[in-house]
């Protein structure tokens, strides 16, 4: 401020600065106290109380500080604003607004750890993605619509698991290791009947096998594509869980349950289309 400083102080009794300034002295605090209480530049303080205010950032800005300056030091913020206001209007329109936050300031300059976490969340993002496109979360409203699915297989694909199950070799045992084997892709999942613990859940493609755990004490299926499983009770076939493409829920898995006859209903076995010819 040089000659222009005589002028204002002519047209201003007493400048905002000024007034800030006195304030704050009165109260015994240091200015850097008031930085870090309002998280306003030092600089830009220092500059409201000498008057320097082509050295400001845009008025807007600058009556921001001088507001939150004054209620730091309990002077009339609102008044004080407008006091400002006036003061830097006064001024010719030479000023040239520099960058709001100075570089340097921690205040201001968000820290480099939080591109680190965002990229943290978006790699979380996109590997929950990955795991419920898997189908390992369970959903039971879409269940229907994954069965139907894996349904896009050839017709011709499962009949030879069905003949081969209507005149099974010999009598599966009562006991033993339980095994499921895909003849073809299908998606099934496995609870604990008496509590509805999820046990297993998954999209097996042909060739797969799942052993049911020993510890499981009522383990029970569902599916929409019985036929595309192999089931062996002690390395013993058994009949098909149910019909082809046909949902079937609560059906147990243990060897005495496996063990049993399981009529199979005709109607699904019959399909005109595959008999002629």
């Amino acid at each position: 401020m040089s000659e222009e400083s005589g002028e204002d102080a002519a047209l201003f009794e007493t400048r905002v600065g000024t007034q800030l300034r006195e304030a704050r002295e009165s109260q015994g605090v240091a200015l850097d106290e008031i930085a870090r209480s309002t998280r306003i530049p030092l600089r830009a303080l220092e500059n409201i109380e000498a008057g320097n205010y082509d050295a400001l950032p845009a008025p807007t800005y600058s009556t921001g500080f001088v507001k939150s300056y004054a209620r730091a030091v309990g002077l009339d913020a609102e008044a004080l604003g407008r006091a400002f206001r006036e003061e830097i209007d006064y001024r010719p329109v030479s000023e040239t607004v520099g960058d709001y936050f100075e570089p340097t300031d921690p205040a201001r300059v968000p820290p480099r750890s939080l591109a680190w976490i965002a990229a943290a969340i978006a790699l979380l993002l996109i590997a929950a993605y990955a795991l419920w496109r898997s189908g390992l979360f369970g959903m039971d409203e879409d269940d229907r619509a994954r069965m139907a699915a894996g349904t896009d297989a050839q017709p011709t694909a499962e009949a030879p698991p069905a003949t081969r199950s209507a005149a099974p070799p010999a009598r599966a045992p009562a006991n033993g290791t339980v095994v499921l084997e895909a003849t073809d892709t299908v998606w099934l999942r496995i609870d604990e009947g008496e509590s509805g613990v999820r046990i297993y859940e998954t999209e097996m493609q042909a060739g797969d096998r799942y052993e049911i755990p020993a510890t499981a004490r009522q383990p029970v299926i569902r599916t929409g594509r019985a036929n595309a499983l192999r089931v062996t009770v002690g390395g013993t076939a058994v009949d098909p869980l149910g019909p082809p493409d046909t949902i079937i829920s609560g059906i147990s898995l243990l060897p005495a349950d496996l063990a049993r006859p399981r009529p199979q209903p005709a109607p699904p076995e019959i399909d005109t289309p595959a008999g002629p010819e």
